[in-house]
């Protein structure tokens, strides 16, 4: 039995702790993904709370979960995109420019390098001025490592739409960051 499996069935059989501990691993990467979708911290939170909520409704109803990860990373974009749709319907789609929470505490080093740091902040913002149809494939390709294949399911899209989508958003980022196109060329996995 996995790991995922024994702590959903500890969490069911009432283990407070076990729901923590099988969340805990996705929770930054979960976040991320929202914010990517969203552009906002507060919006952000909401969404994955309401995903660590369904999924923990889920899981005490005995719903089958066959692969945590992925179906958690799809919880949370759906939460987060019921979030956009209410705020468009709202229209009160804010945009923040605190690019400071993608910034992983331990992949920091201690001398850091501000170059980088700056390279990185523009990288994000220009990920940040796509499309979301653009957006969110790339995000999800460079920063959670997830294949062409994977992406595919999550979004409930064609491998092919997924890689012209990300074909476009890297050409436009190229355009954006001052890049040649093929800098930005990947072998799809």
């Amino acid at each position: 039995m996995s790991i995922e499996k024994e702590l959903i069935n500890r969490c069911r059989e009432g283990d407070g702790g076990a729901f923590s501990e099988l969340v805990e691993p996705y929770l930054n990467s979960a976040y991320r993904t929202a914010f990517v979708i969203l552009k906002s911290k507060e919006h952000a939170e909401d969404a994955l709370q309401n995903a660590l909520i369904n999924a923990y409704t889920a899981i005490m109803e005995h719903k089958e979960i066959r692969n945590f990860k992925p179906w958690f990373h799809r919880l949370v974009y759906s939460r987060s995109i019921d979030i956009v749709r209410k705020l468009v319907g709202l229209r009160m789609i804010s945009i923040e420019e605190d690019s400071s929470v993608f910034t992983d505490p331990a992949s920091v080093s201690i001398q850091g390098n501000l170059e980088r740091k700056e390279q990185n902040e523009q990288i994000l913002q220009s990920i940040l001025a796509l499309k979301p149809e653009q957006r969110i494939p790339i995000f999800l390709f460079y920063y959670h490592d997830l294949s062409i294949a994977e992406i595919s399911k999550l979004l409930g899209e064609n491998e092919n739409t997924i890689k012209t989508r990300m074909t476009r958003g890297r050409k436009k980022l190229a355009g954006l960051l001052n890049f040649n196109h093929n800098v930005l060329e990947v072998s799809w996995k």
